[in-house]
């Protein structure tokens, strides 16, 4: 089984590297999902180009899905492909992992409406947003509940480690301190 990792326009790269990395170390299959085929620039300007679509994706393989944060996510709002895409992943019980501003996208998808969750966006930002649960809101680092991982985006290395626990991989938790 594959984890995608999604990546749209102004995502985080440090947010992925060490998520990357973990699945590296444990030789676990992975695949860079756009939304479609162009390039997708990061937030510091690293492009990158996925090896397929949120339409193209055989969706039997995907185990897990990372959502990275994003910098300014209001390009994201109305991308109904994104949230349908997400929903599908959550149907088929896959564990899904957002860091940052991400768990707005589970948010958005309707995913958080029955679990525990963190984010880094502030509180006056979720209610404004509203589509955040507040009560599920968690204020810790990271949050792993019936399937789904979230972080606050400076736990990238945490996030990593716990991520590679929950799909049970085999890698050097130590090689990231």
């Amino acid at each position: 089984m594959t984890t995608g990792i999604l990546l749209y326009p102004r995502y985080s790269e440090y947010e992925l590297s060490v998520i990357i990395s973990v699945l590296t170390q444990a030789n676990h299959p992975k695949v860079f999902i756009g939304l479609d085929h162009n390039p997708i620039k990061g937030e510091a300007g690293l492009t990158c180009i996925p090896e397929t679509t949120i339409d193209e994706v055989n969706m039997e393989m995907i185990q897990s899905l990372v959502l990275p944060g994003v910098d300014d996510f209001q390009h994201l709002i109305d991308e109904k492909p994104l949230f349908e895409f997400i929903r599908k992943v959550y149907e088929q019980d896959a564990v899904i992992g957002a860091i940052s501003s991400a768990p707005y996208l589970l948010a958005k998808a309707g995913i958080l409406l029955d679990r525990f969750y963190t984010t880094g966006i502030s509180k006056q930002a979720r209610e404004f947003l509203g589509v955040f649960p507040e009560k599920a809101f968690v204020d810790a680092p990271v949050v792993f509940d019936k399937g789904i991982l979230t972080a606050k985006g400076a736990y990238f290395i945490d996030f990593a480690v716990k991520f590679g626990q929950v799909l049970e991989l085999d890698f050097n938790r130590n090689w990231y301190r």
